[in-house]
Formats: structure tokens, sequence, C-alpha cells
């Protein structure tokens, strides 16, 4: 005898032995009357708990007489309700039940026949529950057996002469594992893992999966709906993915015993903009009419996106980025003990490949003084890439100023390096060079925390600009001691000279971070928001370290637009590993913003993970 047989076999039995009152009985209801009526025990709604796996279920009921001493015999009949007494029924409990067909159950007797000293007649509903599931499922409804008792020969009590049985089903329940999920589409297919978990518990307790079966995945007949209430809810501007971006695969396939299991769907990148999409995602159809998959979505958020850091195979500190005539790319860096300044490339400053150093010892500069290749600069100038570095000596201001070397690609070699900054001519630490050219005129901003100053230089770049005194033509203060890294960009009427202040290179504990300011004249004055001066290490802030996650960003490479008018912004940053510590300066990228009246910021003036990419229509 199953569990639920015995429950509701002994809940009859107990009933039998108790009866309620009713207010439209026979005024008399003691042991002796001589009133007589039938009830039904146990009554009313009784919602049967069953598991979508038995094959037979048996609820008894009982037929009672109450009151002594009858002595004719009488019959009363058990009915099923009809359409109209279920439709009285669902208005009033607010619910939308339907009559499980006659065809899915039986009562072992609906003629009920009392003969003398007979006062309770034992009936019983007989059903197989993974039928009544399975058609419950199929039609997406809810059934009821509901059955009435009548006579019309004795009294019914009227509270006691309907009994309802409702059904709930134990059987394994699937759900997507996550709500939300990222996912950047940076290949031309992206295999998406979707997780799936199971459920099945059976009398409270926790039960293995008993099938093998199948779930596929669909998105939501509602799906623009749902992305529209998503965009309200979170404040984002997120696009429905089109269908032609998405392959839903095969679905998710669980074993016998599996309480977990993935499945796979394939996201293309042929033809999708460059936006933030939303594709909302549910189980759909199952193998298995026994499994109940959950109405839950998943939300994946989908975008040709980046992934901060951009360079994590090297140390790459202050970086800079030129595009030169093979539409490649090029990164340069500051030296590591082991690269000497190292060279990516890249053609959408995403996706960057390693491809040797600047210098090797064959190249590595004859020049007094320095001894590390820091911070350099390429320009392509008059047919020749001209690469600008800092010739420096940690601790060893000095010693440190700015050289220049020349190739004829990218990639060097770059031989017979030239002193061209001298710390005899321009004073401590000329280093962290900066090339700007306008109007047929070439200058150079140079200075590490004594100063940020600017001259001019010959036509082909590679000399000081000089007058026939032989003294620079000029030589100008334009920031304070606070700043080093400079880089300039020009942007509706105003010159922005991005710089860096703080510590670089104390690992965990660095604070640098990216400033600006701002002058309607290239060489000056800058100034902040306020309209206070740079050269008195005024300044506004553009990116610092989060603190958690991002340590001491800064040292930007020149902003870079894109084809579609996005400016960007390369820099370093030291990244917290697991162990609390950091590594070497890796490579980031971020979209620069500009607030309505013109200063720029990245977002939350602190690095991101990540971001739709870069748009460039020649190299996509």
């Amino acid at each position: 005898m199953s569990a639920y047989r015995y429950i509701y076999m002994l809940t009859g039995i107990l009933l039998l032995l108790s009866c309620g009152s009713d207010n439209n009985a026979p005024a008399d209801d003691s042991v002796n009357t001589t009133n007589h009526y039938l009830q039904l025990q146990p009554s009313s709604l009784n919602t049967i708990k069953v598991s979508c796996m038995e094959d037979d279920f048996v609820f008894p009921f009982q037929v009672k007489v109450i009151g002594n001493g009858i002595k004719q015999n009488f019959k009363a009949q058990i009915d099923v309700w009809n359409e109209s007494e279920l439709k009285v029924y669902n208005n009033k409990e607010k619910t939308s039940y339907i009559l499980l067909p006659s065809s899915l159950y039986s009562v072992t007797s609906t003629e009920v026949s009392f003969k003398d000293g007979i006062s309770v007649r034992d009936i019983e509903i007989k059903f197989n529950p993974s039928k009544v599931f399975a058609e419950s499922r199929n039609k997406g409804v809810e059934y009821l057996i509901a059955l009435k008792l009548s006579s019309d020969e004795i009294q019914i009590r009227d509270r006691q002469s309907e009994i309802l049985l409702g059904f709930s089903f134990d059987c394994p329940t699937i759900r997507l594992a996550n709500s939300v999920a990222e996912v950047s589409v940076n290949r031309d297919l992206i295999p998406v893992t979707i997780d799936v978990a199971l459920n099945y518990t059976v009398n409270g307790v926790q039960t293995a999966n008993p099938w093998n079966f199948m779930c596929h995945f669909a998105v939501p007949s509602n799906a623009e709906e749902l992305v529209e209430e998503y965009n309200k809810a979170y404040k984002t501007t997120y696009q429905l993915l089109p269908d032609s971006n998405y392959d839903l695969g095969e679905g998710v396939s669980f074993k016998i015993g599996e309480a977990q299991a993935s499945g796979e769907i394939v996201i293309k990148r042929d033809g999708m903009a460059v936006e933030n999409y939303l594709l909302p995602l549910q189980l759909g159809e199952c193998s298995n009419d026994g499994v109940i998959c959950q109405e839950g979505v998943c939300y994946l958020k989908i975008g040709r996106t980046y992934t901060n850091p951009i360079i994590s195979d090297k140390s790459v500190p202050d970086p800079t980025v030129i595009r030169a005539h093979d539409g490649y790319f090029y990164l340069y860096a500051t030296q590591t003990s082991t690269y000497w300044m190292p060279i990516y490339r890249s053609k959408d400053l995403v996706n960057w490949e390693y491809q040797k150093t600047a210098f090797t010892q064959a190249t590595k500069p004859s020049l007094s003084g320095g001894g590390a290749f820091w911070a350099p600069e390429m320009k392509y100038i008059d047919g020749k890439y001209v690469l600008y570095f800092s010739w420096a000596k940690m601790n060893g201001a000095d010693v440190s100023y700015t050289a220049v070397a020349v190739s004829d690609s990218p990639l060097g070699p770059f031989p017979n390096s030239k002193a061209l900054i001298t710390n005899e001519e321009f004073g401590s630490n000329v280093i962290d060079q900066f090339y700007y050219e306008e109007n047929g005129k070439k200058y150079m901003f140079f200075g590490s925390f004594k100063g940020i100053y600017v001259t001019e230089l010959t036509n082909d770049g590679l000399s000081v600009k000089r007058g026939v005194d032989g003294k620079p033509v000029l030589k100008k203060q334009v920031c304070g001691n606070a700043f080093e890294g400079t880089n300039i960009y020009k942007k509706n009427g105003y010159y922005y000279l991005f710089a860096s202040i703080g510590n670089c290179c104390n690992g965990i504990n660095a604070n640098y971070k990216v400033v600006v300011g701002r002058s309607q004249d290239l060489l000056g004055p800058y100034v902040d928001k306020k309209g206070k001066d740079m050269l008195d290490n005024s300044w506004e802030l553009v990116l610092e370290g989060d603190g958690q996650k991002w340590i001491g960003p800064g040292h930007n490479s020149i902003i870079i637009q894109d084809d579609e008018g996005t400016d960007w912004m390369i820099y370093h940053s030291y990244m917290k590993d697991a162990n609390g510590g950091v590594g070497g300066r890796l490579g980031m990228l971020d979209r620069v913003l500009w607030t309505n009246d013109g200063w720029p910021y990245i977002k939350n003036c602190i690095p991101s993970n990540s971001g739709l990419i870069p748009v460039f229509y020649s190299n996509n």
C-alpha cells in the first residue's frame, strides 16, 4: 500500500469517529434522534499530493448515516458535478478548475444502498496519477474531481454533501541556473554554456532524477516586451538580439541521477552591430512529459565587447599607440627586465599580438646616462617611423632625458639613437615626451615631476629647433611639478592636456591617476573647471583606481577616435590578483566620455571591466 493511500485511509477512519455541526441539518442531532440524514466524510475540497510517477492511487471516503434507530431501507446517488456547478464554484473561489474526464478515474460505487443496521458505506476513488499529470500538462489546465451526494429518500446534510479532489504533483522540475549572463562576442562564433538545475522532492524527501530526457531552449514569444521591461527597470538601452545572430542548438540533456546539466547555444558575430543586445532565454519543450520546466528567464547581455586588461601576457607600462600605413595599430611600452620596449600589433585596439622588441643588443643606444627604455612615443614623419623614448634611470633625474631613433618600419630596427632633449639644456627628468604637430610646426612636450615644458622641433622632428644664437626658439613651462606622462588632444576648439599624478610604480600601494586641464591655445595656459592653472598643480580627475581590483591606472597613450567618432584611451594599470597582490602593469582600454560642458572622463572615473569595442569599418 502506498504512503499516500495509507494517509488518506487513516484520515477517513478518524473522520468516521467524529461529526461536525451543520446549521442546515435537522434540529435534533442527538444520538437518540429519529431524524436521519446522510453526509460525506471527508467533504469539501481535498488536495491530494501524489507523485507523477505513480501508476495507481486510491482515495477513500465514506457515506455516513447520522441518527440512530433507522429501520427502513433507502438509497443515495453519487453524481459528478455539471459544468454549471463548476462555474459557480470557480467564480466564488476565484479558481479555474476543469472537471477531470471520467475516463481518467473511477468510483467504486455510485449507487449507495443502506439496509437495516448499516450506517456507513465505504467508497473509493481510483485514478492513475501519471496519466492525470500527463493530461494536465498536455492541456495546460488544473483538473478537479467533483462529486455530490443526493437522495430522494433521506435528507442530505448540505455542507457535507460534496467532495472535491484537487491534485498536487511531486515531479522533477528544472530551471535555468542563472538569471543574467554576459556574453562578449569577439569571434565569429561564440559558444555560450547554459546551466540548468533539477529538483525532485517526493513527500518532502529529495529524490534522484529518474529519467533520461532532453529539454530545448526557447526565446519567449513576448521577448520584445521583456526587453522593454528590462530597460525600464534597470534604466538601460538594450536591443533585442536579432534571430540571425543566434542558434539555440539542441538544448540540454539530463541523464538518470543527474541534478545539474548544461546545454550550449551559439552567438554569431556576422552582421552584428556594435550595440548592447539582450536575449531573453527560457526552457522550452521537454522530451518527458513528467518533467516541469519552470518559467524563469535568463537574460543574456550580448555585445561585441572587450574585457580589460587587453594585454596581460607581459607588463606594458606607459603605452603609446600609432596607426601605421599598413592599417594596423602598433603599441610600444616601457621596457621590462626581459623585453627592451615590447611591440604589439592589433587591427581593432582590442586583440593584440606580441611582435618583438624595439631594441636588441645590436641596436642598444651608445648614449651616456640613462640606461633603460621608458615611455615611448611613435610618430610617422616624412615617410619615416620616428621613435621618441625616454633614456632613463630610476632615481636618476639628472641623467634621464629624451632620445630618438628612426626606422622605415613600425617594427624597426631602430639603430643610431641620439639624444634629443638633454639634461644639460632643459634640466632634470626631461622624459615622458609627447609630440604634437600643428600649423606646420612640430612641438615636443616633456617632463616628469619637475614641471611640464614644451619646445619646438626641426621639420624632420629629429632635433630641437634653434635660433641664430643656437638656443631653443621655444622653452616654456605649461604645468607644475605634480605631473608627468603628458598627452594632448584637440576637440571642439580646446586643447586637452592629459597627465598622470601620484606614484606609478609602487605595486599594490600605487596611487597613480589620470588628470586633465584645457586651454584654447596649444601653449597654454591649461586650467581646471574653475580656471585654476595647471602651473599651480590644479587639475580635473579623469581616471583613478577603484581600490579593489584596479590599482594605479595612468600614463595614457594618445586619444584615438574610431570610425564612429568615439574617443578611446589606452593606459596601464595594476590588477589585484586572488591573493591580494599585483603583477606587472597591464594594458587597458576605455571609452572617453565627455560632459555637457566639454570635460573628458572615463565612466565612473575608474577602469571598466568590459565594454563595447571600438568601431573600425576597414578592419571589420
